[in-house]
């Protein structure tokens, strides 16, 4: 491939001639040539790791070498270990020699062979079965939507659930949901799973449903329902397998906009009603069965959300419906939905899941059969309707319930379904249920006690079962709490008649605030939730009357982070009881943060390992501190070493922890570190002759040269940093052309993204992320990305600089890198400088060429806001507050303001956007070009029919990426 023609100097200047023109086929031509030869050898994209200590082997998703676009399940078995006085060794029956663990500082080339041992891992699901079950070309909306959401691949399996206790997982796979057990034999581990098949509605199912027996309140002279034991795991994962909260499940709901309740679907706690809902069922079974998730008492039911509502379904694929919002009489006036986050529940706070099995032994407490979910009810009723053209559908719109700046979000409310499985003397499997609904009434329901709350950005059931929790956020997202509720709070309509409004007090005095606080800024909420098991005790009152042993016997314990110091930290609060002041204990304290991943406590040792960039904000590590009562918040231990980036796992026990680690010069390798520990020291050392070094099949395929055409197309780039005009050090990535000549100046390509919740210059492996740059490496640019303030993981103060002013603040630390570069000599033209983003950074790209249209020659913006009042709430509100309040950060912070500032010359903007997208959505293009074409300006506008947010077509992003350097090669 030759360079871009307007790339090569001539001996007596430092910038080359103005270049003649190439074509679209050249430039088609150089990409492709680039795309090819860049194809990855070996698997690179690896996540949602999962250690199975009963089987000593780790599960994971990764893209299958011979399916390049497919994910699926992989497994490594792991060498057997045994240990003493805190030391670990290989077993004498691994049949391993006990050597040297794998040094990172060894094989800095990933062809040659790592020391120590090495366990190649390989497809979970048998070949025979995935040539039986391909993957489906055609998913719904439901399923295209949910993974925009996640950002996930369109093909293969997106995410599993593991449950260690009983051995199975769970997956979605095209259309279908799978359940299998894993078998272990002498010499290997193996897997087959079963798809579970829709069954046709038979007699016995309605004739069998049951109704719960019609118990009051504590308060009304019954005994409660209280819950125990963990979650299972549930993939993908955000926090340790062994946390008691929806961490454990990565999954979220919503609150309110309005705080009246939102309303309640029938039958709303009627059994009779349920029982007629359900026997008059009567869906297409096409409809695609979403968030499956495996529960009840044996873990063998798996419930799922169709058409906005929970069902469950037995192993044999009998189901039946268990809430039923989408049969409401005016179901589409109040657009209700159960167990579902709502978009910017999904889209803002991470959140995408809405219901929770119960733990598996609550049962033995009550000596009862009920399962029990917990959900959230959604109505989106008063939340505006977009409407989206599918261009070429003759008329068909999409309706899309999406909350714009200023104006109301769903409104949310916690309940509770119980049910009773029956089963047939001669079948194990689930025959019948009965559903009963429950919810929070009166003085003690979350909209009377928490009248400033706006969102239910997480919740779960706590370890004990007997209560769940979850943290509310107010709209302004400037204050948290984290409440605790017992399940007796929960009642229906039927038993709150009868107990009527004289039981709220006592309600109310039981919920607990384990958790408060206030920003000035804003709360970034996080996964990080960890509740401590209870420890048990009877007193006489208990055993007078079980109502009375709600959580109050023991204290409650809980790991929290905050960023009350100006960096995110964790906490360890105690509260002695529901009545008596929370008291919070910091563990972790500096000018560094807390990363928002997953924490993983081991409560024998008083221990916690988290991720974080204490050593420097370019990598993330793990680390370990202690939360016994004397320990020293700066009394922190790495675990890691540096020079990667770390993503790290740890199994139930804390003993041993799942090493991914690349930099930007060695792409990602994998090891098992196993932890031990000295006579006279609380915190872990590494093994140094202990570890496992995980590769697939091919390594030695790789020694012999198969496997380098992806390495040698990633160039590594240079980090730099300077210190901008306020003293803030500002960090950024360069790289240069791959013709590049000491002293010679090139075309410059700035990539941005700009905004918060984002952070561009990591020391970790940019490819495949980002190809399209190393591309422009290849023809002969200079690339830059640079971290201004604004981006996250340097602090609340670093974030917050663009509060309320988003737009008219995040450039001047890019302009000032890019002086800094050209006053180093390394290599950038500043008279040709190109600025390019998506999203955030297509907006950003816009008001670049706007504002400073003398440092930018050309921009090219991709999906870009235009507005911010088009944008959702969430997010919008977050940073800049409520339209009312800030009219004239608003107002200067739209691009519309800035139209008269566009160059007048040609060739200088380029707009793309997928004329489908959901979440920035076309209009925002459309308004933009509407006021260009008013103020006489010139610009291309590529819209994208068949496209949302991302391009996720091949030949769409092949055209785009054409139509980019046909501008850059051209035009800069």
């Amino acid at each position: 491939m030759q360079p871009a023609p307007h790339l090569s100097a001539d001996g007596n200047s430092a910038r080359g001639p103005r270049p003649t023109l190439v074509t679209w086929e050249q430039v088609r031509r150089d990409i492709r040539a680039y795309r090819n030869s860049a194809q990855p050898s070996n698997v690179i994209n690896i996540k949602e790791f999962c250690f199975d200590d009963t089987n000593n082997c780790v599960y994971f998703l990764a893209t299958d070498p011979a399916r390049f676009k497919s994910s699926t399940l992989f497994v490594v078995e792991l060498p057997k270990v045994e240990r003493s006085d805190g030391k670990v060794k290989y077993s004498r029956d691994s049949m391993k020699d006990e050597r040297t663990a794998p040094d990172m500082d060894e094989g800095r080339n990933e062809n040659s062979k790592f020391d120590g041992e090495l366990s190649e891992w390989r497809p979970l699901l048998p070949e025979p079965w995935l040539q039986e079950n391909p993957t489906s070309e055609t998913l719904s909306r439901e399923e295209l939507l949910s993974k925009e959401r996640r950002r996930l691949a369109l093909q293969g399996i997106a995410n599993y659930q593991f449950e260690k206790s009983s051995g199975q997982i769970l997956f979605n796979y095209g259309n279908g949901v799978y359940v299998g057990r894993i078998e272990r034999t002498d010499t290997t581990i193996n897997f087959t799973p079963r798809a579970i098949t829709s069954q046709t509605f038979s007699n016995f199912l309605a004739d069998a449903i049951l109704s719960l027996p019609f118990r009051l309140s504590s308060h009304c002279l019954h005994s409660p329902s209280p819950m125990s034991n963990p979650n299972p795991s549930f993939f993908p994962s955000t926090a340790s397998p062994s946390s008691y909260s929806p961490s454990s499940s990565s999954n979220s709901s919503s609150h309110s906009s309005s705080h009246s309740s939102s309303p309640s679907p029938t039958p709303s706690g009627s059994p009779l009603m349920a029982t007629t809902a359900t026997k008059s069922t009567g869906l297409g079974y096409s409809l695609p069965r979403l968030d499956p998730k495996l529960g009840g008492r044996n873990f063998n039911l798996v419930a799922f959300i169709r058409d906005r509502d929970i069902w469950v379904t037995t192993m044999k694929g009998y189901e039946t419906r268990l809430t039923f919002c989408s049969e409401h009489p005016d179901a589409r006036r109040e657009a209700l939905s159960c167990g579902i986050a709502e978009y910017v529940m999904q889209e803002e706070f991470h959140r995408f899941t809405g219901y929770y099995w119960a733990p598996p032994s609550v049962n033995e407490y009550l000596n009862d059969k009920i399962e029990r979910i917990l959900y959230i009810q959604i109505s989106e009723a008063a939340v505006g309707l977009v409407l989206i053209p599918r261009p070429g559908s003759h008329g068909e719109v999409e309706e899309h319930h999406y909350p714009r700046a200023g104006t109301n979000n769903a409104v949310g409310d916690l309940q509770l379904v119980e049910f009773i499985p029956r089963y047939d003397s001669g079948d194990s499997e689930v025959a019948a249920f009965g559903p009963v609904h429950k919810r929070l009434w009166g003085k003690a329901s979350l909209e009377k006690m928490f009248p400033w709350s706006e969102y239910i950005v997480r919740f779960g059931w706590c370890p004990d079962g007997k209560s769940i929790w979850a943290q509310l956020l107010d709209r302004a997202q400037q204050h948290t709490a984290v409440v605790k509720i017992p399940v007796t709070n929960f009642m229906t309509p039927m038993e709150y008649e009868v107990c009527g409004d004289r039981a709220d007090e006592a309600y109310m005095e039981h919920i607990e605030i384990v958790f408060e606080e206030r920003s000035d800024t804003w709360i970034n909420v996080t996964d990080i939730c960890y509740f401590f098991p209870h420890v048990h005790t009877l007193s006489l009152l208990s055993q007078q009357s079980p109502s009375a042993n709600h959580s109050c016997n023991s204290p409650t314990k809980l790991l929290i982070p905050s960023e009350r110091t100006g960096y995110r930290h964790l906490y360890f609060i105690t509260q002695p009881s529901p009545s008596s002041p929370y008291n919070l204990r910091q563990i972790t304290s500096g000018d560094w943060p807390v990363v928002d991943r997953p924490i993983f406590v081991d409560s024998v040792r008083e221990l916690v390992y988290f991720t974080a960039k204490k050593d420097t904000f370019l990598e993330t590590h793990l680390y370990v501190a202690s939360f016994s009562p004397s320990a020293d918040p700066t009394a922190i231990v790495r675990l890691t070493k540096l020079g990667y980036s770390h993503v790290a796992i740890m199994d139930e026990k804390c003993e041993k922890f799942l090493d991914w680690f690349s930099s930007t010069e060695e792409k990602p390798r994998c090891m098992v570190r196993y932890l031990e520990w000295r006579k006279g020291n609380i915190f872990p050392n590494v093994s140094e002759r202990v570890g496992v070094s995980i590769g697939y099949g091919f390594v030695e395929d790789e020694e012999k040269g198969d496997g380098r055409l992806e390495e040698k197309k990633v160039p590594a780039g240079e980090f730099f940093e300077f210190v901008n005009s306020d003293g803030v050090t500002i960090y950024g990535c360069l790289y240069r052309p791959e013709n590049y000549v000491p002293g010679r100046i090139y075309p410059t390509l700035l990539n941005i993204y700009g905004g918060p919740k984002s952070q561009m210059v990591t020391n970790d492996y940019k490819y495949p992320r980002l190809l399209r740059l190393f591309l422009a490496s290849k023809l002969g640019f200079c690339v830059v990305l640079i971290d201004g303030r604004g981006s996250s993981d340097r602090g609340i103060a670093f974030e917050a600089h663009l509060k309320n002013r988003m737009g008219t603040v995040e450039l001047e630390d890019q302009i000032a890198g890019l002086r800094y570069l050209s006053s180093r000599n390394m290599g950038v033209d500043l008279t040709r400088v190109a600025i390019t983003g998506w999203s955030y950074g297509g907006y950003l790209s816009l008001m670049a060429l706007a504002q400073h249209p003398d440092v930018f020659k050309l921009a090219i913006a991709g999906a870009p806001v235009s507005q911010w009042e088009l944008y959702d709430t969430a997010y919008t509100e977050r940073y800049m507050g409520l339209p009312s309040d800030n009219i004239e950060g608003y107002r200067k912070g739209s691009v519309l303001y800035w139209i008269d500032k566009f160059p007048d010359s040609e060739n200088r903007l380029l707009i793309a956007h997928g004329q489908i997208d959901e979440n920035v959505h076309f209009e925002n293009s459309e308004r933009l070009v509407a006021a260009l074409v008013k103020h006489n300006k010139p610009h291309v506008l590529q819209p994208y029919p068949t496209e949302r947010h991302g391009l996720r077509h091949a030949n769409v992003a092949e055209h785009f990426e054409t139509l980019m350097f046909f501008w850059l090669m051209n035009y800069l």
